[in-house]
Parts: C-alpha cells; structure tokens; sequence
C-alpha cells in the first residue's frame, strides 16, 4: 500500500480536523438531529486529518465507514447487513494495515513520541 507525502504538519492537520469537528458539534447543538449527524461529525475530520497527513488509503476507509453509515440511517437503506459488512470491511483494513503493512513512522513522530512519553514521566 503506498501512501502519499504529508499535505501538511501534524501540528497543522490535527488542528484543522479538530476546529471541524467543533464546528460540526455546534451544527449538531443548533440542528439538534444528533442521530446520524454525529457520524459525519466524527467521520470527517478523521478524514481530513488521514488526508492531510497523506494517509489517502485511511481517509477513504473513514470516509466510506461514517458516511456510509450516516448515508444508511438518514435516508432509510436496511442496514442489518450494510452496516455490519461496513464496519467489518473498515476493521479488517485497519488491522492489516497495522500488522501486515510497512511500518511507515518517521524519525520526526518517533522522536515526538519519545518527547510526549518524557514529559508524561515528568508529571
């Protein structure tokens, strides 16, 4: 599986996918239609944030999971095998990506990695 460059920063991309996801919740609070709008709320910032850090592979998985589930309930498909078939399909590429992928960690997140464990001791 070959995955993309980064677009940008971590830094920058978890706190472009963070800010959509406050803006979704403020939607949702104004919309009060929590149920399956929390799906997209959750779904496309991880996508942005997979997207960003040139995980395109991931994005798509996420972007397929969430907003097929939210595509399912908002407009009434039967989901008592769609969904299932869905989030198994997601779960079985995650774990083969983690356990029979590449390990494809830079020196830059191992390194901020071994920072956040240093400062966790010190607290």
């Amino acid at each position: 599986m070959s995955e993309h460059h980064p677009i940008t920063s971590r830094k920058k991309a978890g706190a472009l996918s963070t800010a959509l996801f406050l803006l979704g919740l403020a939607s949702l609070i104004l919309t009060e239609d929590w149920w399956p709008g929390i799906m997209l709320i959750v779904g496309l910032p991880l996508a942005l944030r997979q997207f960003l850090l040139g995980r395109t592979y991931d994005a798509m998985v996420s972007l397929l999971v969430f907003v097929g589930t939210y595509v399912t309930v908002e407009f009434d498909i039967s989901w008592k095998i769609f969904l299932p078939v869905l989030f198994t399909l997601g779960a079985i590429y995650i774990l083969f990506r983690e356990f029979m992928g590449p390990d494809e960690t830079t020196e830059e997140e191992k390194e901020e990695e071994l920072n956040h464990e240093i400062e966790e001791e010190k607290k």
